[in-house]
């Protein structure tokens, strides 16, 4: 064996050859660019900045939630495909403010590529500002536009391996109806499913998750837990929370799964301390990321003279720069909506980076948790989805692809 050495001069050149023939190349590119190859094409094929997608049915799963059918508005059947669990960000527009949601896609992969559709479970509740636009003001015909599939709730088996279980409350149930259905219908994959819901009226999907239980007797069991009797009559069936008891005697056999959380804020912090008591290491939990809310009595180092103060936001956003107030209470990107700004986002938490801005002046408040980033934090960066203002602020946005 030989080794050559040059000697720092010839290294050096060596390395600024490189550079030397991008400029020649520059130099000598034609005037006119490129046509589009078919690589470029795929890529939008697959990761659209955007959808338009006429809605085809709307089917009511309880009192306070439907499922609408969503499917390409041109009459194609091809949509771009996605991993089980992950969601489309919907955008909706009222008195001028344009907001967008993310919503899981509860239909499958194979069901979405087999009938050219993609279906979201949309619950209206209380204080909501999309979701009951949504459900007034979507019907079948009408066309609504949305981001590509995007998200990283979804199971990987290299990742999480064979046996899952998945912990849902409420509506947080949607994203296991494709994820659960997916996993059964490929491999051999062994899934149990805890949803709690507040009575038996919000048990989503049951019947669905019922008869795969019935198929798949030996990989899926599915338990429905309810806090309190609904106003058809008596539950019969299990009543409380999820507890560590309950998951224990749910998956036996869970020693080693990966578990998957979703559902409101104070499901999943219980969930998380159950789990935590069971001794399962959190790199073999998956939660799913939830957009921000105010609540600073959870949040370590929140300053309690900044809440209930409305500073001012200065926000460039391309060759256009304005002032408006922004609320201690609300993320710094709900500010921007409410005057009317459209500025980028899909995942509402943080996790997605794609309303990632630069903070030029000013001090914001960002909770722990899925899409906390120490780098950006660091390097005078913030997610305006969950970025809570401190003081009167200055941030540099990006502008929004779609826009």
């Amino acid at each position: 064996m030989s080794v050559t050495i040059r000697g720092p001069l010839r290294d050096a050149l060596a390395f600024v050859a490189p550079f030397r023939e991008r400029s020649r190349r520059f130099r000598e590119a034609p005037g006119e660019a490129k046509p589009r190859g078919h690589v470029a094409e795929l890529a939008e094929a697959l990761h659209p900045a955007g959808l338009a997608l006429r809605i085809v049915s709307v089917r009511d799963e309880s009192p306070t939630t439907s499922t609408y059918r969503l499917a390409p508005s041109d009459g194609s059947a091809r949509l771009p495909p996605f991993r089980a669990g992950q969601y489309l960000s919907v955008f909706v527009e009222a008195g001028g403010a344009r907001a967008s949601r993310p919503y899981s896609i509860s239909s499958t992969p194979d069901e979405s590529a087999g009938g050219g559709y993609y279906e979201l479970t949309v619950k209206d509740a209380p204080g909501g500002f999309c979701a009951p636009i949504i459900r007034e003001t979507w019907e079948p015909g009408s066309t609504v536009r949305c981001s590509g599939p995007s998200g990283v709730f979804y199971r990987e088996p290299l990742r999480d391996g064979d046996s899952l279980v998945c912990l849902a409350g409420g509506c947080g149930v949607t994203p296991f109806r494709s994820i659960v259905g997916d996993a059964l219908a490929r491999g051999k994959a062994r899934v149990a499913l805890i949803h709690g819901a507040a009575e038996p009226a919000e048990l989503l999907f049951s019947d669905y998750f019922g008869e795969l239980a019935k198929r798949y007797p030996d990989r899926f069991s599915y338990l429905p837990v309810v806090e309190r009797d609904g106003p058809a009559g008596a539950w019969t069936g299990e009543r409380g929370y999820i507890t560590a008891a309950l998951i224990e005697r749910a998956a036996t056999w869970a020693d080693d799964a990966a578990f998957f959380v979703s559902g409101p804020d104070a499901m999943r912090r219980f969930a998380l301390g159950e789990l935590a008591g069971l001794d399962r290491p959190p790199r073999r939990v998956r939660l799913e990321a939830a957009p921000a809310r105010f609540s600073p009595e959870d949040w370590p180092g929140y300053p309690p003279e900044a809440a209930s103060r409305t500073f001012t936001l200065e926000a460039r956003i391309g060759p256009e720069t304005v002032s408006i107030p922004a609320a201690a209470e609300e993320p710094l990107l709900v500010a921007m909506e409410r005057a009317g700004l459209r500025p980028p986002s899909l995942c509402r938490a943080g996790e997605c980076g794609w309303c990632r801005s630069r903070l030029v002046e000013g001090r914001c408040y960002s909770p722990p948790g899925p899409g906390a980033r120490a780098a950006d934090e660091r390097y005078g960066f913030v997610h305006p989805c969950k970025a809570f203002p401190l003081s009167n602020c200055s941030i540099d946005v990006p502008e929004d692809p779609d826009r």
